[in-house]
């Protein structure tokens, strides 16, 4: 039996390598909804003040916008944030497609936030 030399394992490895990142890449593109693949609420834009529904709708915590909307955030960016009712924040986020995930509160559909950062520019109310 001929033994590998340490070009044919460096090769070997290579081109494995070389299919597992074709494959991850091309895989965005096979998909029916292509958004799903591009990087989306990456730009804190969105001024938002976080507000407790538990009360009132049993939501938790959820965010209202300048339009008097309500959103409620999910993801690991806002479980990792330690929000509290009256924080104003400004928010990047995406809605989420109804596939797989059940949005159980009626105050406003679920986001995915895509970033988060304090509103230093809003001034507290006397």
């Amino acid at each position: 039996m001929k033994r590998f030399s340490s070009r044919g394992i460096a090769f070997t490895m290579l081109t494995l390598f070389s299919l597992g990142a074709s494959t991850l890449l091309t895989g965005c593109f096979e998909k029916e909804d292509s958004e799903s693949c591009s990087p989306k609420g990456g730009t804190c834009d969105t001024a938002a003040t976080v507000v407790d529904l538990s009360t009132t709708t049993g939501c938790g915590l959820a965010l209202r916008l300048a339009d008097s909307t309500y959103v409620v955030p999910t993801g690991s960016t806002w479980t990792n944030f330690n929000a509290k009712a009256g924080d104003k924040l400004l928010v990047g986020y995406t809605t989420k497609k109804h596939r797989g995930t059940q949005n159980s509160c009626a105050a406003g559909p679920l986001v995915e936030l895509g970033c988060i950062s304090a509103d230093t520019t809003s001034t507290p109310a006397n």
